[in-house]
């Protein structure tokens, strides 16, 4: 009853996450890769689907240029090996697609015959098989063509595949060079029966909306998941770098040094070189520099010189020739283009062992500089925040400094937040956080959404050189933030480093650059960002799912009812009662297995480890060991390679950064691999810079018994001693039931889907 009680639990607790505003879509792999990582979507990959009258398929496409413009969209194969094949050949000067029926072309369509069509844009695709009355037809954007074929008369089930083909029958890797979101399946009567929107998706298989079929993919790329992991953009050097600035609006960057300018453009991701016709930027060592989007021109400044120093995009000219180096006296200070004047702004810096809190202002009109002094409002720093609110006020998050400025008495780091009236130039503090365990400081810019009422930054631990980066939302109203999964690796060294973020509205995506001496790397992450679990589709309950468990009940409420009735015309003993019930059809009895305790680990029920002595020692390891011991176990079961450092780092440690992450890393390993030496078969080893697990007999795993039973269960060499096996364990509780982590969810959601659908397989045994 608790096998029963297992999957009602997981029926019930599914749960709808609606990101249909987010970018969607499944890319595939084509001929920029060789065949084994070209990419295969198959809708049908336990059992053809059955549909005796006919079907209409559906689908958004988007075609890219490419090297190789050939391959197969779709390959659809009914009985008698019959296949029905869209085909593509985009670089064609004749026909660019063909819907091609065995060794028959059906009709073909040009890119002209495709209303809007062309590529990098969604095309909608439309295939219609009419079985009853022989006929086929494709549509792109509502131009429909329609052909007779004899041949279909005869087709009652079909598998559908994608892009790649594995069946050994109609193997094929020619991959058409595409994009495909919203597959849709609809009957003979129109009716709708499968939806994949390609969006959510776990790691193998991604779920339709209707019935919650698994299709599996292959080698895929994800859109989805931009919004989850940077995507490394360039990396390159440059020596003897005068300035970076950014235009957000244009979603490019600009890197200067003394011969050219360089420009990034992040939707290509091209860089164009304009080289210097006359003039050069100042030579500060603060790389000073700003990009007017009001002026289109890029503005090189000197706080000590009156004059700015401006390059023309027309003339690829500088407006002056200074080339004296100067110290700077406001190092990594934040500067903007004030939207209410377009005068050039800049807030505090650090300089000669001192921090400030002072506000410059380039006045256009009489050429010159003014000062703003906030100490009464804002304590002296550098390494701050800033960013948008609106046009009238600008956010101030964080930084490094003292109350009184100088460096010697008292530094520390600030976790507090203020707005900027960008009118009289006043601060305004709105909260500040508590100190976490490891300090850290933001990034050069943030990004505010004023509607959410949140913003987004870089943090990092500036105590450390090789440290890593990560995104964090932080509460504009309330004093509350939450670092995201993914890093980027940030080589810091106070003044000899540069990061800073923004926003491409074009692209929907943040772009962040970080800056070593010579070294510049470009990142980017979809916006808004997303957890890694928002994206995880976890497997849905199927309605006949609630028919099998109901039936089962059914079964279960007759048995004891006859039970009840034949004990009241004839009493009989409990043993009896029993022996009656075990020969019932319907039902396997659970049987108790004896729990091992010598060398043995448990994850379903309570977690429980035992040593060589048959001890339980789970209380020697702190919420933290247990998670670390897990983490790297389960990643060893998945990959046979285990988890990197970095990514342990990145988990379990996300609240720390660089020096602290390792050592604590370091000393919860050791600890953890002193207490499990008592136990016999298991060893911690570190292999290639990844820590996993090696597990040999005789240690005893319910977890890896368990999968192991539902590989014979797979192949349909189970026997019945291992079926009984197979439900006495999982009667023993949840997987991991007193676990609870946000890296674990989709573990255990993965755990839970492999034995529901295995249930079908152990039910054909009963």
């Amino acid at each position: 009853m608790r096998f029963i009680t297992l999957i009602l639990i997981l029926l019930s607790g599914l749960k709808a996450f609606a990101q249909d505003d987010l970018l969607q879509g499944l890319y595939f792999s084509s001929h920029e890769v060789n065949q084994d990582k070209r990419t295969s979507l198959d809708l049908t990959p336990s059992a053809p689907a059955a549909y005796p009258e006919g079907f209409s398929l559906e689908m958004e496409a988007n075609f890219r240029r490419g090297d190789g413009y050939y391959g197969y969209i779709f390959r659809i194969i009914g009985e008698g090996n019959t296949n029905i094949d869209l085909v593509s050949n985009l670089a064609s000067t004749s026909s660019n697609f063909w819907l091609v029926l065995k060794d028959e072309v059906l009709c073909s369509f040009k890119w002209d015959d495709i209303p809007n069509g062309g590529f990098d844009r969604w095309i909608k695709i439309k295939f219609e098989i009419d079985t009853r009355n022989s006929k086929l037809a494709i549509s792109f954007n509502g131009n429909k063509k329609t052909s007779h074929a004899a041949k279909i008369s005869v087709l009652k089930n079909f598998k559908m595949i994608f892009g790649a083909c594995r069946n050994s029958l109609f193997l094929n890797t020619d991959v058409s060079p595409m994009s495909l979101k919203n597959i849709l399946i609809f009957d003979a009567k129109n009716q709708l029966t499968r939806n994949w929107k390609l969006l959510k998706h776990s790691q193998t298989k991604v779920y339709d909306e209707i019935e919650h079929e698994a299709a599996v993919v292959e080698n895929p790329i994800w859109y989805i998941d931009r919004y989850v992991k940077w995507q490394k953009l360039k990396e390159f050097k440059l020596d003897q770098i005068q300035g970076i600035a950014k235009d957000e609006d244009n979603g490019r960057v600009f890197l200067v040094d003394k011969h050219a300018v360089f420009v990034f453009n992040n939707k290509t991701s091209a860089i164009d070189t304009i080289l210097f016709k006359g003039g050069s930027p100042y030579n500060t060592e603060g790389k000073q520099m700003i990009y007017n989007k009001f002026t289109d021109e890029l503005w090189s400044y000197d706080f000590d010189n009156s004059q700015l120093c401006k390059f023309s995009f027309m003339t690829h000219k500088w407006s002056s020739n200074e080339s004296d180096t100067k110290e700077p006296n406001f190092w990594l200070h934040n500067k903007f283009i004030s939207p209410v004047d377009s005068s050039l702004v800049t807030l505090f810096g650090y300089g000669f062992y001192t921090y400030k809190s002072i506000i410059h202002r380039y006045n256009l009109k009489t050429k010159s500089w003014e000062q703003k002094n906030r100490i009464d409002q804002i304590e002296p720093r550098y390494l701050s925040s800033t960013g948008f609110l609106n046009n009238k006020e600008m956010l101030v998050y964080g930084g490094y400094g003292s109350k009184s400025g100088q460096q010697e008495l008292s530094p520390e780091t600030y976790y507090d937040l203020y707005s900027l009236n960008l009118i009289d130039y006043s601060f305004k503090k709105l909260w500040k956080l508590e100190a976490p365990a490891t300090p850290f400081v933001p990034c050069e810019s943030l990004v505010a959404d004023q509607k959410a009422g949140v913003f987004y930054t870089l943090i990092y631990n500036r105590g450390s050189f090789s440290t890593f980066m990560r995104l964090a939302k932080f509460g504009i109203e309330k004093n509350e933030y939450k670092p995201f999964n993914d890093s980027i690796p940030y080589s810091f060294l106070d003044t000899k480093s540069i990061s800073t973020l923004f926003l491409d509205k074009k692209t929907s995506q943040i772009v962040a650059l970080t800056c070593h001496n010579s070294d510049i790397a470009l990142y980017s992450i979809g916006y808004p960002p997303l957890m890694q679990q928002d994206v995880f589709q976890n497997e849905p309950a199927k309605e006949k799912w609630y028919i099998w468990v109901i039936a089962i009940l059914g079964a279960v409420i007759l048995v004891f009812f006859s039970i009840f009735l034949f004990r009241k015309k004839s009493p009989i003993n409990r043993k009896d009662e029993l022996s009656m019930q075990e020969l019932h059809p319907h039902i396997i009895p659970i049987e108790t297995i004896e729990r091992k305790t010598i060398s043995s680990i448990f994850f379903l029920g309570e977690f429980q480890i035992n040593d060589q002595n048959g001890s339980n020692i789970t209380g020697l390891l702190s919420p933290m060991l247990k998670q670390l011991f897990l983490f790297i176990f389960l990643n060893t079961i998945k990959n046979n390679r285990g988890v990197a450092s970095a990514k342990l780092d990145e988990v379990l440690w996300n609240d720390k950064f660089g020096e602290s992450a390792r050592n604590n890393r370091n000393v919860n390993i050791s600890k953890l691999r002193s207490i499990l030496e008592k136990v016999n078969g298991f060893e911690f080893v570190n292999e290639n810079s990844y820590w996993k697990i090696k597990a040999e007999e005789p240690l005893w795993c319910d977890y890896t018994r368990i999968l192991q039973l539902l590989r014979k269960s797979r192949k349909g060499t189970m026997e019945e001693s291992e079926i009984t096996e197979l439900i006495s364990l999982l009667s023993a509780g949840e997987f991991l039931a007193t676990i609870h982590a946000e890296w674990i969810d989709a573990l255990k959601a993965q755990f839970d889907y492999e034995i529901v659908d295995q249930c079908r397989l152990v039910n054909k045994y009963i």
